[in-house]
């Protein structure tokens, strides 16, 4: 295994040959996650990791991190922060300059959306960790994996060694979060311009498309339940505010064959305890349901 190189990002002690420069010793999700970023916006990188920048010519890399420069916030003051009281880290700067920039070469279709929410749901909570903000992680799991590749007190690896394998975690964390946030805007944009459009109390998908955050931005009370080709079998019909919920003698039916009976749908497969879930074999008998739920 090669410990000075992973994909197109090599590790070097010269910092003549270096283009990115971060800090050496013990690493963070911060600075890892933001060398797996640049290598997403360069053909190479080719880092050096160092106590310190004084006395070392910078001109023309990328210092991160460290340095007190434009991508560093160990300044006094900081290095900016956000409405919500999160300031910069690293990964935040790079990301503020260069985030949009990497979304257009994807061919994001929603690009300002997508950039706010990498920046909301992500970006944020790594600079949030980075800088102790320990009051904005309550209800996010924190991106500490990175810190567990540190070398262990009674582990013979090398700073290098263990530097690129936390490359690899969070490059595969990358990808796939990147992926799903990509997914996750464009199913808001689709699933709130159907509701939009729709006449009647439900909307209908031929797949489990993610509604959650989608209907957090909904504004409305017309349409109160969304219906989900399944996955595992027939169709999924959910209730999306606390206000509708299916009834309450359907929910306390002690079988699903006393539900059947009760509803007159044979087709009804499914029926959750929290009121806000039941299945069907067919679309037709979904959207019965509803009908059934709705006759007051």
């Amino acid at each position: 295994m090669n410990f000075k190189k992973y994909k197109n990002i090599h590790l070097t002690k010269e910092i003549d040959n270096a283009n990115c420069i971060t800090h050496s010793g013990k690493f963070h999700v911060d600075d890892v996650i933001s060398t797996i970023f640049l290598s997403k916006l360069k053909e190479s990188i080719i880092l050096i990791r160092v106590p310190t920048v004084k006395n070392i010519n910078i001109e023309n890399k990328i210092v991160y991190d460290i340095g007190l420069g434009e991508f560093d916030h160990h300044q006094k003051n900081r290095n900016g922060q956000r409405k919500n009281g999160i300031y910069y880290s690293s990964i935040g700067l790079l990301w503020n300059k260069f985030g949009k920039k990497y979304l257009e070469s994807l061919k994001v279709k929603h690009i300002d959306k997508t950039f706010q929410y990498i920046d909301d749901e992500l970006i944020q909570y790594i600079d949030a960790t980075d800088n102790m903000q320990i009051e904005y992680l309550e209800n996010k799991i924190s991106p500490d994996f990175i810190k567990l590749c540190n070398p262990e007190w009674n582990e013979n690896i090398s700073e290098d060694e263990a530097f690129i394998n936390a490359l690899k975690l969070a490059d595969e964390f990358w990808n796939i979060y990147i992926k799903h946030s990509i997914a996750e805007v464009e199913a808001i944009d689709i699933i709130l311009n159907k509701i939009s459009k729709s006449k009647e109390c439900y909307v209908v998908f031929d797949n489990e498309i993610p509604y959650r955050k989608a209907i957090k931005l909904y504004n409305g009370n017309k349409v109160k339940y969304i219906i989900l080709k399944s996955r595992r079998e027939g169709y999924e019909i959910r209730t999306l505010t606390d206000e509708c919920k299916f009834k309450e003698e359907l929910i306390k039916s002690v079988n699903i064959n006393v539900a059947i009976n009760l509803t007159g749908i044979n087709e009804l497969i499914y029926v959750d305890n929290h009121a806000k879930l039941c299945c069907t074999k067919t679309l037709e008998s979904a959207i019965q349901l509803v009908k059934y739920n709705e006759d007051k």
